[in-house]
């Protein structure tokens, strides 16, 4: 790829599924389901991040109609259809919801997770229809867009609160399948979940079919909860869904977003306070496993006193440089992060459109403190490879003169 060249956007849909995982049997997932376009239907986050927690002033979802009939409708529909299924907990944001579900017992005969998933969909995009034209018909004739105000016009990408929300020209259009809004089958619809996107729908409009757009994309990202503490976990992120959100808008500079950075002759995705890397002084961090000996670096006291000298750089304004790899170079990573000091931390894992740190980088982000970099095309075929490729490139950005972003 030419250097200054624009290269085409890869698109992360976020799907995401364990093939090893048997979707018909018990178990505890998120689910994520995102708005066609990331439309900003559900409502708006109102409050500030230095709000109270528990009072009107913290960050939370300030719902619009669609946002609460989600709450109060279409959620008690999946347990209704489903017995075997309890909806645990609901993060509703703009343009996304999560639901944390427990499927207690086994799913009926040819059923899985995916035909809850699209049924609540149908059950929630008919609610949307429903709503657009209910405000429609309270319209006088001619008022709106052209075509007499009728559902399918308006602007694109979302309401303010406490309004239904305008389909726009953002989304597929579709029909929603014969079905119940549990998924199960009343004809012979599809059975393969997203298939509302994929068909044309109708709607009234003098006498002339008119095609709908569906409610959410198509498909839906799941995580499997296996481990101890990760329920915990899962529930504080979604918990803390509005504040995150509200503080990204609070802190624009501090938390940017950049997928082609170049430094040097290297492209990056990067996410985080894109001003540490103007900092003159940077320091990289860089251990072996072991010494020369063959003891762990991180036991030696060699390795104790260094690691001192870094952080002790870093409170005095230095920014350290380091993938993380080693146990010595994710000591220092740790108490960088526990002690607020500026860090600037390279990743295999791809940054993309939505993709966000954990919990305590994100916030080391948000105060201006991290920089998350992660180099396009690294191509390793070993973790011995990967490790000496990402201290590499830790070595030449400490150095680096030259920074430029690439349009977006």
């Amino acid at each position: 790829m030419a250097r200054g060249l624009l290269p085409e956007e890869t698109k992360y849909n976020g799907h995401r599924r364990a093939h090893f995982h048997d979707y018909n049997r018990p178990g505890v997932y998120m689910l994520t389901l995102v708005t066609g376009g990331r439309q900003r239907l559900f409502g708006s986050i109102v409050g500030h991040t230095r709000g109270q927690r528990g009072t009107e002033e913290f960050p939370h979802l300030q719902c619009s109609a669609l946002g609460t009939t989600i709450l109060q409708e279409e959620i008690a529909k999946i347990h209704y259809y489903y017995k075997e299924v309890e909806v645990m907990k609901v993060a509703l944001m703009p343009d996304h919801i999560h639901l944390l579900v427990n499927v207690k017992q086994k799913l009926p005969e040819g059923k899985h997770l995916g035909n809850i998933v699209r049924g609540f969909k149908t059950g929630c995009t008919r609610a949307w229809w429903k709503l657009q034209d209910e405000a429609s018909a309270e319209r006088p004739s001619g008022e709106g867009q052209p075509g007499g105000g009728q559902p399918g016009g308006g602007q694109p990408g979302g309401e303010t609160p406490g309004t239904v929300g305008t389909p726009g020209t953002v989304g597929t259009p579709g029909t929603v399948p014969g079905v119940s809004p549990s998924g199960r089958s009343e004809g012979a619809a599809g059975r393969n979940e997203g298939t509302a996107g994929r068909n044309e729908g109708t709607g009234s409009n003098g006498g002339r079919q008119q095609r709908r757009p569906v409610l959410f994309q198509g498909g839906y990202h799941d995580r499997i909860i296996i481990r101890d503490g990760m329920l915990e976990n899962i529930c504080r992120y979604m918990d803390e869904n509005p504040f995150r959100a509200r503080l990204r808008e609070e802190c624009p500079n501090l938390m940017q977003r950049r997928l082609h950075l170049w430094i040097h002759d290297r492209e990056y995705a990067a996410f985080g306070n894109l001003f540490l890397l103007k900092n003159p002084d940077k320091l990289q961090v860089f251990f072996h496993r072991k010494n020369k000996q063959g003891v762990p670096t991180h036991l030696t006291p060699e390795y104790a006193k260094e690691k001192e000298g870094l952080l002790q750089r870093a409170e005095e304004g230095a920014v350290l440089v380091t993938p993380g790899i080693s146990k010595g170079e994710q000591g220092v990573v740790d108490a960088a992060l526990i002690d607020h000091l500026p860090l600037i931390l390279l990743q295999k894992e791809p940054i993309t459109e939505y993709w966000k740190p954990p919990q305590r980088r994100f916030y080391a982000c948000a105060a201006g403190r991290l920089l998350i970099l992660s180099p396009w095309k690294l191509d390793c075929d070993s973790d011995y490879a990967r490790f000496h490729s990402l201290n590499d490139l830790a070595h030449d950005i400490c150095i680096a003169t030259d920074t430029r972003l690439i349009g977006f």
